[in-house]
């Protein structure tokens, strides 16, 4: 079987026309057909990571009653194009750091926000773009991107020009956007769709712009989040203090459990382990930017 190669010429016209299109007016689907020729034979390690993935999600909002509250949001709602999604259309975000959510939603003090947990109970195959040492210069950020994973490292072996796709892609993926300034997702929603295409990628794998790439963010399809990803636990929680890139906040409840019908039992209290037997030994380590407790054995305990 002879499969497609990247062509020079082709990728020097694509990206003309990409340069050239004014984003306040082109559709994404025209910005798709602008990056096929970055797309035919452009190659990726996409890593398949294991079940057990906690992932976090931030919402600021008044006490949500149900999970519908803190998953993903219903399209009839989603009016402003994303990273990822156009106008209308659902995907689940989520961060591997629990502080990230806090930037990514531009919190500031007085604010309320859902700040929830969740866990892959199937493993994921995942794309992903922003890995580059441009991005670790244009973001400021502490981590070595082109290094910093397996994954990443292995893409670099594909060729020259499949290097340059890789970085075209990561810039134009990576941009900070303002508000007001939407439109400019449509490029990023285009290079989204190219690399969620098929039925065996299950979502996108990408540094988290708004904290300067020191940690990861997700977008999972939400056919994958339906089907390999359970709810854990929920935090309530209101911004004190915001100043530069520190946050202060309270928490005023918690949840670790859902009624048959998918509303949230608040507990009145923080989140808390309970140990079963006497004296049980439990070690509490920092992981994500929260404290996660594993028994003799490195069994991880969820809070109850």
């Amino acid at each position: 079987m002879d499969y497609p190669v990247l062509n020079e010429k082709a990728l020097q016209n694509a990206i003309e026309r990409i340069e050239s299109a004014d984003l306040r007016t082109v559709s994404i689907r025209q910005l798709e057909e602008y990056l096929k020729p970055l797309f035919s034979g452009y190659k990726l390690n996409a890593p398949r990571l294991e079940k057990g993935l906690r992932l976090y999600r931030g919402r600021i909002c008044d006490k949500p009653r149900d999970v519908r509250g803190i998953s993903y949001p219903p399209p009839e709602t989603i009016t402003k194009y994303g990273r990822l999604n156009d106008i209308g259309e659902p995907i689940f975000y989520a961060a591997t750091a629990r502080g990230v959510a806090f930037f990514e939603l531009g919190t500031k003090a007085g604010d309320t926000m859902a700040l929830s947990l969740w866990e892959s109970t199937h493993e994921a195959l995942l794309n992903h773009v922003g890995f580059t040492d441009e991005c670790s210069r244009a973001l400021n950020s502490s981590r070595d991107l082109a290094e910093i994973y397996d994954f990443v490292r292995d893409t670099k072996h594909f060729g020259d020009l499949n290097n340059f796709v890789h970085s075209y892609l990561a810039s134009k993926f990576a941009i900070r956007v303002q508000t007001g300034e939407e439109y400019k997702y449509k490029l990023t929603v285009a290079i989204g769709r190219k690399l969620l295409m098929g039925s065996l990628i299950n979502g996108l794998l990408y540094p988290t712009i708004a904290m300067s790439a020191n940690a990861d963010n997700t977008a999972l399809k939400t056919t994958f989040f339906h089907s390999s990803v359970k709810f854990v636990s929920v935090e309530f929680v209101r911004v004190t203090e915001q100043t530069g890139t520190r946050y202060r906040f309270n928490i005023l409840d918690s949840a670790t459990r859902l009624d048959e019908k998918g509303n949230i039992l608040w507990s009145g209290r923080r989140l808390r382990w309970v140990l079963r037997n006497k004296g049980e030994e439990v070690v509490m380590k920092s992981e994500g930017g929260a404290w996660v407790a594993y028994d003799a054995d490195g069994n991880r305990i969820d809070p109850e």
